[in-house]
């Protein structure tokens, strides 16, 4: 495989570990046929031509397997202190984390869930994702790193609006809930948004966004804005904000928000009394 040169700016210095790409390998080699404008979907056939056919990465604490159609972070030491930050965020609120169930929204091949149960802050899982492979990744993921009880994880292969208010409807009364939502550049489902406002257990929600200015921004005015018949509950408001430089040298940057549902008595200050 052909490796590109590089213009180094004037008084570099190769450091003797870098290379010039002459000893690079190839791990797996996919091929994918698609005639569409745009992405294909992710479950959309890849042929698989040589190597390996899935990719595995350590992040953090967590092992993680990776095939062709599953969504993961490109910059993984990026992602370890994006996630470190989510751990905390959910950390603060997780008074019995062993009792608590965490609801990770878009959650992938369960990078975010998996390493909140790793890291203690949280007890259960429930994982929902619109791509096939990425939640068949997931499932592997769980138990690749030990976690084999289908009462501590359960990922579902679905659009999150579809499956997300009945999943919430299972979940004992008498469980804490915490929530994550980690969306494409779309941002969430109207549905989603009504499903999290509505259920008032869940009193801390982070929000893992790859286009701020954009769906995080809408998005946020749905939680936070006074409740009506189509986005009932008492809102939630931002307490957190903190970007993650995951692309560095580009204009891009993630944002971790955490939003805190709003107490009764803050709810009547500014909206009078439900």
């Amino acid at each position: 495989i052909p490796t590109p040169s590089r213009d180094f700016p004037d008084g570099y210095k190769k450091e003797e570990e870098e290379t010039s790409g002459d000893g690079m390998k190839v791990t797996s080699i996919f091929f994918q046929e698609y005639v569409g404008l745009s992405n294909p979907p992710p479950e959309h056939p890849v042929q698989h031509i040589y190597g390996k056919t899935s990719l595995e990465e350590r992040l953090g604490k967590c092992t993680f397997q990776i095939s062709p159609g599953a969504f993961f972070q490109t910059n993984t030491q990026g992602a370890e202190v994006l996630y470190d930050i989510v751990v905390n965020r959910i950390k603060e609120v997780t008074t019995n984390p062993q009792d608590t169930l965490l609801v990770d929204v878009c959650c992938g091949t369960g990078t975010i869930g998996l390493t909140c149960l790793k890291e203690g802050v949280v007890g259960k899982l429930v994982g929902v994702d619109i791509s096939e492979p990425a939640i068949a990744d997931a499932v592997v993921n769980a138990t690749k790193n030990g976690y084999t009880e289908s009462a501590t994880t359960r990922f579902v292969a679905s659009p999150a609006e579809k499956v997300l208010p009945d999943e919430m409807k299972n979940i004992p009364k008498n469980c804490p809930v915490v929530a994550v939502v980690d969306p494409a550049r779309d941002g969430l489902h109207g549905v989603v948004v009504r499903t999290l406002r509505s259920n008032e257990r869940i009193q801390r929600l982070v929000y893992v966004s790859c286009n701020p200015t954009g769906t995080l921004a809408r998005d946020a005015a749905m939680l936070c804005s006074p409740p009506t018949k189509k986005y009932p509950g008492r809102p939630f408001k931002p307490t957190m904000s903190q970007p993650v430089d995951m692309f560095p040298s580009t204009k891009h940057c993630e944002m971790v928000m955490t939003f805190d549902r709003m107490s009764v008595e803050e709810y009547e200050q500014y909206h009078g009394k439900e």
